[in-house]
């Protein structure tokens, strides 16, 4: 949602450039697909990113449980 903000604000500066410097309409770029602004998503890499985010949430549960433990033990 942010980058439709961003690419919207882009264009409207574009024509203002456009119009201030009495160009032609068609000296305004075109917006390129996001498909092909993005790199190919390696699969081993989402993987890695899935495991270390799994890995910091179960350490949070980890930590928060020992906590409970050592309050209630007292």
């Amino acid at each position: 949602m942010l980058k439709y903000f961003q690419r919207k604000r882009m264009e409207k500066l574009h024509r203002q450039w456009v119009e201030s410097a009495g160009l032609p309409p068609e000296a305004i770029p075109k917006e390129e697909a996001a498909e092909d602004m993005m790199p190919p998503e390696d699969k081993s890499q989402s993987r890695l990113n899935l495991l270390s985010i799994l890995l910091g949430v179960s350490l949070v549960i980890l930590c928060i449980g020992l906590i409970f433990l050592m309050v209630y033990s007292c």
